[in-house]
C-alpha cells in the first residue's frame, strides 16, 4: 500500500538545524530534507555537481559566488557545479534538496 509523507512533518522530527535527512534516492541523486534555522552554513564548493535547492516553506538567503539570493516558500535554485555558496543566518523553515550520491 503506498502513503503520502509530509515534508513539514519530517523536517520539524529531525533533532537539529542543518542536519538532513536522505529520504530517497533517484538513480544517482540524493533527495535531503532539512530543517533550516539558527547560523546558517558556511562556505562550500561541490566540483562536480549541481545542487538544486527547494524551499517548501519559510526563506533562505543564499550567498553563491558573492551575489545574494533569496527564496522563499515555493522558491528553487539551482547552485552550478564549482560555485561557492553559504546560507546566510536568518535562514528559516524547510528545504528540500537534490545533490549527487
Amino acid at each position: 500500500m503506498f502513503q503520502a509523507a509530509s515534508l513539514l512533518t519530517g523536517a520539524a522530527a529531525l533533532p537539529e538545524v542543518w542536519r538532513s535527512a536522505i529520504i530517497s534516492k533517484i538513480g544517482q541523486a540524493n533527495v535531503k530534507l532539512i530543517r533550516m534555522g539558527g547560523d546558517g552554513i558556511p562556505d562550500e564548493v561541490h566540483e562536480h555537481f549541481a545542487e538544486l535547492l527547494v524551499v517548501i516553506d519559510g526563506q533562505m538567503d543564499l550567498e553563491v559566488d558573492g551575489q545574494v539570493v533569496m527564496l522563499k516558500s515555493g522558491d528553487y535554485f539551482v547552485i552550478p557545479p564549482g560555485s561557492p555558496h553559504r546560507v546566510l543566518p536568518g535562514s528559516s523553515g524547510t528545504l528540500l534538496l537534490v545533490d549527487a550520491d
